[in-house]
């Protein structure tokens, strides 16, 4: 993001960020982002660094301050990341998405017709394959429920049922439910059917069926949800309805929440047969709506919550629990406090028709007061769907184009979270929505539950734009079930539900379950066997882990610091460990781990070590080497493992510990190297003297050897004669000359081994004897190793080209800012080179770029932004450039108090028709107070004015009356300053009288230079004291 000056206005925000989306090919995908600034930035699309234009497949709508790209019939080449970028005069700011374009699948081809025709899905050998899945039910109390499922696969599987992840014997009695196995006559595959007994209340759940074989496993699940059967209502509509729960035996508990905020009540009943629970209000049964959730925690326990409880809210809540052996109870009285400052008129529930309006309104008690509008715990921002509108006291938000997901809970939120709550009930063909959001634990089954105004229609459920299969799609009258068992990280994503025009989505977010590592192996064992072997033993971890696991080997050289992985093996045991396992001769230590899914065990290292040499071959053997005279000849070969060899020159031995050396005093100098698996010897400067040398290698089952010849060169070089080094700096001329003993000598450039190619920035010319090749204007990147190379003979040039050093423009000296908690703090300095790179050090640690540090480049400006700045982003920090730094030293505060004067409460007398002036001073010259009289806002008018000067705030009576007297207050978040006016006819003694009596309360204090930002409250800029 970049800012500008202050008297700029704000620069771009991104308050919603574009999220990745996933299309199949010919899909319409869709970008949404929300950017707010003063003045309102303008708002372009980039893909791969070019500008998007619009055409009839890509459009840009724009809702306010929701700016969207869409994409009809989307290609494979669309495929890739979007860049929306907002600018306006005070600074630009970025955000990026990507889309990602899935071919569709392709049609299967028809099967050849053949004699013998392909068998089913599920009837060949191989993994189980559910042919019909378990249907979600709802049934009343007492009802049979019988859940079947038929599954194909060879051998045949097994299958079991559970619910809600335990076995059924664990959770119900034998005589509760019965298993039936068997399979319809003439189909293929297993079935087992379950068989449910007179349903109760707590047999609601899923149930997931579950197959298993050799070659894998597999599960589909259903919902049953049971209700009670409906009560017929009382013969006399008048009559106050009966209780439906015995009286309380104690007193009840009690619980107080503010108003606005969420009560949540928790019931753990323990029984068996299970217990039934019901909640009940007031003696009235509860039933489950948008403001009172109902569910099962994962600990077991019956959960009740009340949102944004309001007054009608307060009451007596009961759990009930109740089974064939009886019935307990357990109740909790909640109050609501209610604010001192309320809403005048409140919000009402609303309903609309799919794809019309609703409006909510409401009433605040100033004018002036501000106010939120949120759905839920997201806040709505205006734009062409939510418009808001004030009027006067009047606070209305219009919803315009309603869809399903529009249906849900709304809140108008003043000053000090005071909230007026309303439902906005959207009426369509889907009744019942989605959640929002649904998040759930890796493994565990996920449910989502839709209702539909019409039975027996069929909806549409697809996840990231892609139809889900139907096992586990149910659907039963009104209800529909998408149920998901033993869910994994590839079924989180934004799952939907459509009917015709109408949908419903929820993202659904799967979160990792931290799993315990299996335990170390035992008993681990080192035998040393035959030559040049080793036998490893040991046995399984204790206890022996319930998922699939392995067992991981590795070795270590005595002497190193690094362990290498040798195998990796599936069964515990015996293993042999030979010579040819390991890179190079040593002694060698070894250790093992168990190592599943859910990570590594602790290692145990194997007793002792054991001295191993490797079985070497040859992989690339010596060739016969033909170099010029005073060249350096090389002979080289590789071999398949790491071992140490031995060299000859014409049959004599050369000292392998000493790799640089002479055959005999003043004779051939030569260089034994080795890395890793190749071999090395470098004859230096040759001459016709050892021309017909014969060079040899053997080791441990290799031996080879080579000849050496040398050729008369026809031309050498007269300078350079030895290796040149020269360093410039960028946009100079670089000349390199390469003089030959003939004149007009062909000779070839290289750099770094490649043969160079002519063109503006590389020239190359000949001149007689002199070679040169010529860099007009040098960059850094023509840095490195040259070669003038002709008949055997080379001249070499190594070539650094440098950008010329960094200053820094400004600041030139130490800077110093302050700040306060929750401001944003930008330290900018700028550099005499646009393209030099800086870093940027706090308290010696390099800087990285976050969601709460912005680098920011913009030309010679550099600037580091701490967004929401905090006490512990205090500090040094450098920005450093080449060999210079600058320096700026932050430091982050806590407000403790507004206002600065006065500390203590103020009393003023004062005559009637006197001026009366009372003041507050603040800490901060952009905070916002209210003034009130005995309890009351003051309105400003002829007879009281209001003065707002910098730090200071002034409420100023020309001349003050009787009735001005009273109580007066400066506030300001949760403080105030009060002052008591008193005003009287006249002094009981006054010496002398005054035309123009002024009475102040103002603070007396020294100058003190402040330096202050334009910017918004959050918002700091750095500047020097």
């Amino acid at each position: 993001m970049k800012a500008g000056s202050g008297d700029q206005g704000s620069p771009p925000c991104f308050l919603r960020f574009p999220r990745p989306v996933r299309v199949v090919s010919g899909a319409e995908a869709e970008l949404k982002c929300v950017v707010l600034g003063e003045p309102p930035p303008t708002v372009v699309w980039e893909k791969s660094g070019q500008q998007l234009v619009a055409s009839e497949r890509l459009s840009f709508p724009v809702d306010g301050a929701e700016h969207g790209l869409l994409l009809s019939s989307a290609l494979p080449t669309d495929a890739g990341v979007y860049v929306c970028r907002a600018r306006n005069a005070a600074g630009e700011a970025y955000a990026a998405a990507a889309v990602t374009v899935l071919e569709p699948p392709a049609p299967e081809p028809e099967p050849p017709v053949a004699e013998h025709p392909l068998p089913p899905p599920g009837t060949g050998e191989g993994a189980p394959v559910f042919l019909t899945g378990p249907r979600s039910q709802w049934v009343l109390r007492g009802a049979e429920v019988v859940l079947t499922c038929q599954v194909g696969g060879l051998p045949e599987p097994t299958l079991y049922w559970e619910k809600d992840g335990m076995a059924l014997d664990e959770v119900w009695d034998s005589s509760h439910f019965a298993l039936e196995r068997g399979c319809a006559e003439g189909a293929p595959g297993a079935s087992l059917a379950l068989r449910i007994l007179a349903a109760r209340l707590p047999d609601s759940g899923v149930y997931v069926c579950h197959a298993r074989n050799a070659h894998g496993h597999a599960q589909a699940g259903a919902l049953l949800q049971v209700h009670q059967p409906p009560e017929s209502p009382p013969e006399d509509p008048d009559e106050a309805p009966a209780p439906v729960v015995e009286p309380l035996k104690c007193a009840p508990k009690t619980f107080w929440v503010n108003e606005g905020k969420h009560a949540k009540f928790r019931c753990y009943v323990m029984g068996k047969p299970e217990p039934e629970i019901e909640w009940h209000w007031e003696g009235r049964p509860l039933l489950p709506d948008r403001r009172r959730l109902m569910y099962r925690d994962r600990d077991g326990g019956f959960v009740l919550k009340v949102l944004y409880c309001q007054a009608k809210d307060r009451g007596l809540y009961v759990c009930a629990a109740r089974n064939s052996a009886g019935q307990t109870l357990s109740a909790v009285q909640l109050h609501v406090k209610e604010p001192r400052l309320r809403f005048t008129r409140p919000l009402q529930d609303v309903e609309g028709r799919e794809h019309g309006i609703v409006v909510l309104e409401c009433k605040v008690p100033n004018s002036r007061m501000p106010t939120a509008w949120f759905r839920e715990d997201q806040r709505l921002l205006p734009c062409r769907k939510y418009e808001q509108i004030e009027e006067g006291a009047v606070r209305r938000l219009i919803i315009h184009r309603l869809k399903a997901d529009d249906d849900g809970v709304y809140l108008c939120e003043m000053r000090g979270r005071v909230r007026t709550v309303a439902n906005v009930t959207v009426k369509g063909p889907i009744l019942k929505r989605l959640p929002r959001k649904l998040d759930v634990l890796e493994g565990e089954n996920a449910v989502l539950l839709v209702e539909t105004r019409e039975a027996a229609v069929e909806g549409r459920w697809s996840r990231d734009g892609e139809e889900l299969p139907a096992t586990c799609q149910s659907s039963c009258g009104h209800m529909h079930a998408l149920v998901l068992p033993g869910v994994t990280r590839e079924d989180a994503g934004e799952v939907t539900f459509s009917l015709g025009n109408s949908r419903t989505t929820t993202l659904l977010r799967v979160k990792c379950v931290k799993h315990s590592p299996p335990g170390p192996p035992v008993l681990a064992e080192m035998f040393k066997g035959h030559k040049n072997t080793v036998l490893l033993t040991w046995k399984p971890p204790e206890p022996v882990p319930e998922t699939p696991f392995i067992y991981r080997l590795e070795r270590q050289e005595v002497g190193s610091e690094d362990w290498i992985q040798c195998f990796s093996i599936e069964k515990a045991g015996a293993v042999e460990v030979p010579g040819d396992c390991v890179p190079s001769e040593g002694d060698y230590r070894f250790r093992v781990c168990t190592v599943s899914e859910h990570g590594r065990s602790p290692h145990v290292v194997f007793h002792g070590s054991a001295h191993l040499v490797p079985t070497a071959r040859l992989v690339a053997g010596l060739e016969d080497v033909q170099v010029y005279d005073g060249e350096d000849a090389v002979f080289s070969l590789d071999l398949s493992t790491i071992i140490q060899g031995t060299w000859f020159l014409n049959g004599e031995e050369l000292k392998a510990d000493e790799p640089e050396g002479q055959v005999e005093p003043g004779s051939l100098c030569y260089r034994i190297e080795q890395k890793g698996l190749q071999h090395r010897l470098i004859l230096r400067a040759v001459t016709h003297q050892d021309s017909g040398a014969l060079v040899g290698f053997s080791c441990p089952g290799v031996q080879d050897s080579a000849a050496l010849t040398i050729q008369e060169s026809p031309v050498h070089i007269l300078s350079p004669r030895e290796k040149v080094s020269l360093t410039f700096t960028t946009s100079e001329r670089v000349v390199l000359t390469c003089e030959l003993s003939r004149a007009d000598f062909p000779a070839t450039w290289y750099k770094e081994g490649q043969k160079v190619e002519e063109s503006e920035a590389l020239l190359v010319k000949l001149d007689g004897r002199k070679h040169r090749l010529i860099l007009p204007e040098a960059r850094v990147q023509d840095s490195g190793e040259f070669e003038c190379r002709t008949e055997g003979v080379s001249a070499f040039f190594s070539i650094t080209v440098q950008d010329p050093p960094v200053h820094f423009v400004e600041p030139r000296e130490h800077v110093f800012v302050h700040a306060i908690t929750s401001e944003c703090v930008v330290l900018s300095c700028e550099v005499d080179q646009e393209e030099a790179p800086v870093r940027w050090y706090k308290d010696g640690q390099e800087v990285e770029e976050s969601d709460f540090v912005l680098l920011e480049v913009d030309g010679p400006h550099r600037r580091l932004v701490l967004p929401a700045a905090q006490p512990p982003d205090g500090g040094e920090f450098q920005c450093v450039a080449g060999e210079e730094r600058v320096y700026f030293t932050v430091t982050i505060t806590d407000v403790a108090s507004w206002i600065v004067y006065p500390s203590g409460k103020v009393y003023v007398a004062a005559v009637r028709l006197e001026r009366v002036v009372l003041t507050c001073e603040l800490c901060r010259p952009w905070a916002e107070v209210r003034w009130t009289k005995d309890g009351e806002e003051v309105v400003e008018s002829p007879a009281l004015l209001l003065q707002k000067e910098d730090t200071v705030r002034r409420l100023v009576l020309p001349s003050v009356q009787l009735e001005d007297s009273g109580e007066y207050r400066c506030e300001i978040e949760d403080e105030a300053a009060s002052f008591t006016v008193t005003v009287t006819e006249s002094y009981q003694s006054q010496e002398s009288a005054n035309s123009n009596p002024e009475l102040n309360v103002l603070l007396k204090k020294s100058k003190t230079r402040r330096l202050w930002s334009r910017f918004p409250p959050w918002r700091r800029t750095a500047g020097t004291e």
